[in-house]
């Protein structure tokens, strides 16, 4: 105790209100091994910050959920048939999009591990998040003005850079604010977050696309990324300090964010390997959406059929999204619950078996029931109503899987390098993408051009199968991940080992 009349060291008081006000279980759970330490530190369970503070901590996510799929999937695709470069479009979007994602894998972790071991008075996450907006913001506008593949693909690299150094840290203010007794839920807004900006950008973006009109889908992405940026850096805070230790030294940096041990961090690496395998199912079935419905649904020349594969990837995009939306919350209810494990494993099954549908998409399987009211309600014929059911089963595995992912990976990470961690695991995150791409791309002009196979061009069906495996692939490696909540769990902490 210290002497009458002294102040009370913070620490001591807050042990002693932890003491007084809460149930044992909460102070076990408060225990854990220091990152970065050979020994136990006690680490407090900071302060609820509860739903709207959650909502606008999410807000980010939103805005890059607006811009990535959007400009990926309906965009660059529509700039490159602009530039008349249509014969090999598969190939292009690769070396467009899996070029600069490759380039964001390296980024993403190094800006993230250099937001660790900042100290400034405005904080160690902000500046990223708003210089690295703003600059995207600029790389976006000079898009619109693109006239040729080499001007648009330097500005994609540059956009990127920019954005990437914005995300890293973005990704590390989170587990900064957010209590672990919050994580399910805040995950679930994560997740949430994530779809529905690409439900909104799937809408706006791609009814601004069916109209022709790339200046006012751009100009939408940057109002959204710059007011996201603002309302995150002026209403969240930014006060921790960089763990002791933990000093800025570039070739730490550029070395050792990778270096991370198998041994040591061997659920983050299968959760990881899990990570990878379904999202670059997810990502592409998602990039060649718009190939998919305009090759098989929409064949032929001219901008009639443009725009009715524009009109129909936004539509059935955004009913998928939608449903993915829906349960997001529920599954990370149930994830808290039951554990993560579980709910990863169902989203790998069930999107495994939405693949095989629109594999076979030529084909009618599913009654006429079920077909006729979505075909009345959307104009569209049996078969593209039978593939939006299809889609339906993806936008649930994607749904569930990203609300669990945040708060999984929250749980096998060091809390005080969390920038470089969650900056790393933008190798699944953008890894997923470039090898998505750089399968999906060249089979679907191989096979293109050898003609039909099952009722449709045979690239996708050939590369649809590819992504299956992959989802398989995922629900396999997770199996190697140790369960990090116990069955039954409540909303308390919990006692957590992070081995190092």
């Amino acid at each position: 105790m210290p002497p009458q009349g002294a102040p009370e060291p913070v620490a001591e008081r807050a042990t002693r209100n932890l003491r007084m006000s809460e149930h044992p279980a909460r102070i076990v759970g408060a225990v854990a091994v220091g990152a970065g330490s050979a020994v136990g530190s006690v680490v407090l369970p900071g302060p609820r910050i509860g739903f709207p503070r959650i909502i606008i901590l999410s807000l980010y996510w939103v805005a890059l959920g607006y811009l990535w799929l959007p400009l990926g999937s309906q965009v660059i695709p529509q700039i490159i048939l602009d530039l008349g470069l249509g014969a090999h479009k598969g190939t292009l979007v690769f070396v467009l999009e899996g070029g600069g994602t490759l380039l964001s894998i390296f980024v993403q972790p190094i800006v993230g591990a250099l937001s660790d071991r900042t100290n400034s008075r405005f904080g160690r996450r902000h500046p990223y998040i708003l210089l690295g907006t703003l600059g995207s913001c600029v790389f976006l506008s000079l898009m619109i003005l693109a006239g040729s593949f080499f001007w648009l693909m330097g500005l994609y690299f540059l956009l990127q850079l920019s954005e990437n150094s914005a995300q890293g840290p973005y990704q590390g203010l989170l587990p900064d604010v957010v209590p672990e007794e919050e994580r399910s839920r805040a995950s679930a807004f994560v997740g949430g977050g994530n779809l529905l900006g690409l439900l909104l950008g799937t809408v706006v973006v791609g009814t601004f696309m069916a109209s022709n009109r790339k200046d006012l889908a751009i100009g939408s992405m940057i109002v959204v990324l710059l007011v996201a940026a603002v309302v995150i850096v002026t209403t969240m805070p930014d006060k921790v300090k960089p763990a002791l230790g933990l000093k800025i030294d570039f070739k730490d940096l550029l070395v050792g964010t990778f270096a991370i041990s198998p041994r040591k961090y061997s659920n983050f690496l299968w959760l990881m390997t899990s990570r990878l395998f379904i999202l670059v199912a997810i990502a592409g079935l998602q990039s060649f959406a718009l190939f998919f419905f305009r090759d098989v649904f929409y064949p032929g020349h001219g901008v009639a059929l443009d725009n009715a594969a524009q009109a129909a990837t936004r539509d059935l995009s955004a009913a998928i999204i939608l449903l993915a939306l829906l349960v997001s919350y529920p599954a990370a209810a149930i994830s808290h619950r039951l554990g993560r494990k579980p709910l990863i494993i169902f989203a790998g099954l069930i999107g495994a078996v939405g693949a095989l549908g629109l594999i076979l998409s030529a084909y009618l399987f599913l009654p006429g029931f079920m077909l006729a009211p979505v075909g009345s309600l959307l104009h569209l014929s049996a078969n593209l109503s039978q593939s939006l059911y299809c889609g339906m089963l993806v936008g649930i595995a994607a749904g569930t899987f990203l609300s669990v992912d945040w708060a999984y990976l929250c749980e096998v990470i060091p809390m005080d390098e969390a920038g470089r961690f969650l900056g790393f695991s933008n190798l699944a995150t953008a890894g997923s993408g470039v090898i998505a791409r750089m399968v999906g791309g060249p089979l679907i002009d191989i096979f293109n051009a050898k003609g039909h196979i099952l009722g449709q061009p045979g690239g996708y069906p050939v590369t649809f199968s590819v992504y299956m495996v992959f989802f398989l692939l995922g629900t396999l490696a997770i199996l190697k991940v140790g369960e990090t909540r116990p069955r039954g769990g409540g909303r308390g902490t919990r006692p957590r080992l992070v081995a190092h």
